[in-house]
């Protein structure tokens, strides 16, 4: 019953199309991502392509842990490390510029921090050179020798021949007398930031080399490790971990160490060189040093201080806490050591899960994205895909904060950027080609269907026109009515005015129709087919009683309109009318290019049948028992016998009708748009 013309089945492409495409552009943008997270041999981008953004989001993450945990703002100051500093104070005191300081200077420095009871001094200060030609600066080498060789537990500063710089080494002076000699570079991200450092250096053909912190670690490892117990070094566990003592730690894809800051700067305890050197009342804690990690550096060099995830505040942190300091804030190096070597001895080093890991955990909030943005409607879409971002976000940070996971947030976000637009986009294009096909549907069932009714119920029933579209089973009251020998009337009279006194007549029918709320469904040369109860309906026993008064009523129309014709050429015409009340199929059907609303079943046919039946009869209306019991009083009911309908087994009773009082006009019409 249902018509599919080109249009019904090019929406139902586009439906499958739609969602084909949705998955297909969900999946390139989740695989893009995953290629772009694709650990690179460039030692740069451990994290792929995204490197970049991963690092501001790790950036994040850290703030984000200092506004919800400020607690562990603290938590470096209550480790055992302390920092000399050569800070501007330092620096006033002694009027002399930081690169210049004498070396007894530092000799003191070791002094003070071993007699308070260091475990392990660490002097990050380059001495590959003398510290002058004169004989009082080279007795200050000496001293300083000579202070680090007494102690036994001071780790000296060299630098790795990288970045096109050569390597600098402490004189023999130096190194000879030192604990263990370790390089301080720091490992720089694209952004001139520092996140990570390396533990260790090796290259083909020469030994391998240890950092700076890595040295302070062990040697406060080895302090404590009990009786009997092997001296602990850094060992490899596997390419991917490393070992000190019984701590694991995880590496980078570029064998760094992701540092795990303890905060903004200052956030370990601290005290100024001048304290020490120049101030004869200064209060030195006794637990300053006792049984720590002493660092002396500087910090006022700009070559000496880096960016790192503490260096400007982000906006989401100064929301979540007005506390939180504007201004940007660079960390020391000496700083970056003091983070590096409580990593190591007591921190949890950050962690990223393995790639296949990050990349399952990146389908996640994309696939909620996509079925927000392909599936509920534009807002609703938009405030949800707000709102998982807000959620990848807790999850990352809870991650973060508890277990030390760094979850692909910013690739996640960044997935949601592009398939948020590209999404909607899609969804547009999509629902912009649906209504242009409804409207051209609305427009082409709404002519169909305002043939049969008013705009206004018209419009009504394309709210349901699924129904109407694909047929529905209702029961109607048929009337089909024929001119008698219309052959023999028209093939004597020119066929131009055959056309005018039958279009004559029609609009006459045409008007006592609509009056009783009926439609023409159909022409059938000089015959009508009239349908009344579809596709609106007024209840079985109004219809029928509409469909006898409006073929009472044409009877009448056409016995004036003969006496009109009178004298003017015109025939003198007689018709027959067949009523029938019974179930019927109704709905649209046709082709691609020819659609029509029409009626289909048993009880059109025996209408046709009726009609012609009128002849045999000598009547000029014949009513099947279906619709003569859905009469009132008002009607005259005479029973003429059974006729049967062709394919039929069963006959059905006819009945003449007419009115009682004769009077047509009595029967109540209904205006069509009233219905």
């Amino acid at each position: 019953m249902s018509p599919t013309p080109k249009k019904s089945l090019a929406s139902s492409a586009l439906r499958h199309w739609y969602w084909a495409l949705a998955i297909f552009l969900a999946c390139v943008v989740w695989l893009g991502l995953a290629l772009a997270l694709r650990p690179l041999e460039d030692s740069s981008s451990p994290y792929g392509f995204n490197t970049g953004l991963e690092n501001k989001a790790i950036d994040l993450l850290f703030q984000l842990r200092d506004v919800r945990r400020p607690d562990l703002r603290t938590r470096g100051t209550n480790e055992p490390i302390t920092i000399i500093e050569i800070d501007e104070r330092a620096i006033k005191a002694s009027n002399v510029r930081p690169q210049s300081w004498r070396r007894d200077w530092y000799a003191r420095l070791i002094e003070r921090a071993n007699a308070g009871g260091a475990v392990v001094v660490g002097l990050d200060k380059y001495l590959s050179e003398e510290g002058g030609a004169t004989a009082e600066t080279k007795a200050y080498d000496q001293e300083l020798a000579q202070v680090i060789a007494d102690a036994g537990n001071v780790v000296i500063a060299s630098k790795l021949p990288v970045g096109g710089f050569e390597a600098i080494t402490p004189l023999p002076l130096f190194s000879n007398a030192a604990y263990a000699v370790g390089f301080v570079d720091a490992s720089l991200d694209s952004d001139s930031s520092v996140r990570s450092m390396p533990l260790f250096y090796s290259r083909p053909g020469s030994d391998t080399q240890y950092s700076f912190a890595t040295r302070l670690a062990e040697a406060y490892a080895n302090a404590y490790r009990g009786e009997g117990e092997a001296p602990q070094f850094l060992t490899a566990v596997d390419a991917e971990r490393v070992r000190l003592g019984q701590r694991i730690l995880p590496l980078r894809t570029d064998r760094n160490l992701q540092l795990d800051f303890r905060g903004r700067t200052p956030a370990f305890r601290r005290i100024s060189a001048a304290d020490i050197l120049f101030s004869k009342n200064a209060q030195i804690p006794d637990d300053l040093f006792r049984d720590r990690i002493v660092l002396i550096g500087v910090n006022v060099i700009d070559e000496d201080r880096f960016p790192t995830p503490f260096y400007e505040s982000s906006t989401l942190a100064r929301l979540l806490d007005r506390k939180v300091p504007t201004a940007p804030v660079f960390t020391p190096g000496v700083e970056l050591h003091a983070n590096m070597a409580a990593t190591m001895l007591f921190g949890q080093a950050p962690v990223r899960p393995r790639y296949r890991w990050q990349i399952i955990a990146l389908m996640l909030p994309l696939a909620l994205v996509a079925l927000a943005v392909f599936r509920l409607r534009a807002l609703w879409g938009m405030l949800t895909v707000v709102l998982i971002a807000v959620i990848t976000l807790a999850v990352s940070s809870w991650a973060f904060n508890g277990h030390g996971l760094i979850l692909p947030l910013a690739s996640a976000w960044l997935g949601m950027g592009v398939l948020t637009p590209l999404g909607l986009g899609l969804r547009y294009a999509r629902e912009r080609m649906l209504h242009d096909e409804t409207e051209a549907d609305r427009a082409q069932v709404m002519d169909i269907l305002s043939r049969c009714v008013s705009e206004e119920v018209a419009d009504e029933l394309w709210q349901r026109r699924d129904q109407i579209m694909s047929g529905e089973r209702r029961i109607v009251s048929i009337i089909f009515t024929d001119i008698r020998s219309f052959t023999t009337l028209s093939e004597n009279a020119p066929s131009d005015q055959v056309v005018i006194w039958l279009n004559d007549y029609f609009s006459r029918m045409h008007a006592i129709i609509t009056r009783h709320g009926g439609h023409i469904n159909k022409f059938i040369g000089d015959g009508l087919m009239i349908v009344f109860g579809a596709p609106e309906s007024r209840g079985d026993e109004e219809e029928a009683r509409h469909a006898v008064a409006c073929g009472l009523e044409m009877l009448v129309a056409v016995e004036r309109m003969n006496v009109e014709w009178q004298g003017t050429g015109r025939p003198i015409i007689k018709i027959g009318v067949g009523i029938t009340t019974g179930e019927a199929t109704c709905g649209v059907v046709g082709a691609e290019r020819r659609l029509e609303y029409t009626i289909i079943g048993d009880t059109v046919n025996l209408s046709a049948r009726l009609e012609s039946t009128t002849k045999e009869y000598g009547v000029p209306l014949l009513a099947s028992e279906s619709t003569a019991r859905l009469l009132d009083d008002t009607y005259e009911k005479r029973a003429l016998g059974e006729v049967k309908v062709k394919g039929k087994n069963t006959s059905t009773k006819i009945f003449a009708v007419t009115l009682k009082n004769a009077e047509v006009e009595s029967v109540t019409p209904v205006a069509v748009g009233h219905r």
